[in-house]
């Protein structure tokens, strides 16, 4: 295959982070278009799915499409894949790994057209060269191929990620319920994190990190992907690899290790934050940002311009709303009485809890973490409050 040829390539992202993703890749030049509330695609060549995979922070994976077609059942299936020019596009010494989803009367079970689709691929390769080259369950190490199936129409891509993009490496320690890093990278573009450089940003609450961790890559303008080396279109037959090498240098030539931006995260659990600590130099970036141990009312708050960011306890999974409820009135007061000037944002799994916090947000947005429906909740803090007895309730005082 001439890999200089235009395809079209779907970005894949966790529900409500579309329209983050069509940022980050309006952002990069392209002109995207939303495929599905979990996609979104341009056009491109596999050099763009190359430098898509280096900067993209938001997306899942990067899929490259080599075909489309109509298909009634499994066998046409079959039939339709091993009539591809496989040989072309893969390496007989390289596994490869199928993934995908079907939605057709005829198919009970995904795994079944998945295992069709590898059969496909495998005859294929028996017949054009004699040889048959494994395949696994396991991304890592493996050629990509994706396969989406809905009612008659089947598409078949190219997977140039492999592992997911949101396995950035630094993460080791994960804490407790912590967040994908794409959803964090997606939360922080929603609020607009790094359109102003002269802007501090504050995370109490950190457990692992990794919203702080996201943050200072955002600021030190880091491409995601700058140091994965395990990209599955590097494995792809003819690949051209002075053109992924050429990618990095460019990305490496706009990073900036120290772009003194102001950020600090807090954690009253000194395991969580030894735990983020350990992730932010794994990341790069313990030398950016400033670690507490304390209760989040006493985190250190910059002078404005700055952005509060905090993802508390959902009781969903952690706590029960009761033991919360006090929690997140608290939040509220501390914001209200010690954040003028500054801007807010709540992420939670609980709207109910999230009106405790007993400010009006200027701005909701769904989010999902996984299968939980969560909110966005941006809020401007001004001096004074709507509702001096929760201040009074939870020790804060208002502004002289």
């Amino acid at each position: 295959m001439n890999w200089s040829e235009q395809t079209w390539i779907v970005c894949t992202c966790g529900r409500g982070c579309a329209g983050a993703l069509q940022g980050e890749l309006q952002a990069l030049g392209y002109t995207p278009q939303e495929v599905s509330p979990t996609a979104v695609g341009v056009e491109g060549n596999l050099r763009d799915a190359m430098r898509l995979n280096l900067w993209l922070r938001t997306a899942n994976r990067v899929l490259f499409e080599v075909a489309g077609f109509e298909v009634d059942s499994a066998d046409d299936l079959h039939a339709a894949v091993r009539d591809l020019p496989w040989e072309q596009w893969l390496r007989a010494d390289v596994p490869f790994h199928v993934h995908g989803v079907a939605q057709h009367e005829t198919i009970r079970d995904s795994r079944f057209a998945v295992l069709r689709c590898k059969d496909g691929i495998a005859d294929r390769f028996v017949a054009r060269t004699g040889a048959r080259p494994d395949s696994t369950a396991d991304a890592g190490g493996a050629a990509g191929i994706a396969l989406f199936w809905k009612e008659r129409h089947a598409q078949i891509f190219l997977d140039t990620s492999g592992v997911p993009l949101a396995r950035r490496g630094y993460r080791l320690q994960p804490g407790i319920a912590p967040l994908r890093e794409t959803l964090a990278a997606a939360i922080l573009l929603e609020v607009g994190w790094g359109r102003n450089p002269a802007e501090a940003f504050v995370g109490p609450m950190c457990g692992s990190g990794t919203l702080a961790i996201e943050a200072a890559w955002i600021a030190q303008r880091r491409a995601p992907g700058l140091d994965r080396d395990d990209f599955a279109f590097l494995r792809l037959n003819g690949v051209d690899l002075d053109a992924w090498r050429e990618l990095q240098a460019a990305a490496r030539a706009r990073f900036s290790a120290a772009p003194g931006v102001w950020i600090a995260a807090s954690d009253i659990n000194p395991q969580a934050i030894a735990c983020a600590r350990e992730n932010a130099a794994r990341a790069g970036a313990d030398g950016l940002i400033r670690f507490q141990t304390c209760d989040f009312r006493d985190t250190l708050l910059p002078r404005p311009p700055g952005l509060v960011l905090m993802n508390p306890e959902y009781g969903e999974r952690m706590g029960t709303e009761d033991r919360l409820a006090a929690h997140y009135e608290a939040i509220g007061a501390w914001l209200k009485s010690r954040g003028q000037g500054l801007r807010a944002a709540i992420f939670t799994g609980n709207l109910a809890l999230g009106r405790r916090i007993g400010l009006h947000p200027r701005r909701r947005v769904a989010m999902w973490n996984g299968d939980l429906e969560c909110r966005l909740l941006e809020y401007d803090l001004y001096a004074g409050t709507r509702d001096p007895r929760l201040l009074r309730k939870h020790g804060g005082a208002p502004p002289q």
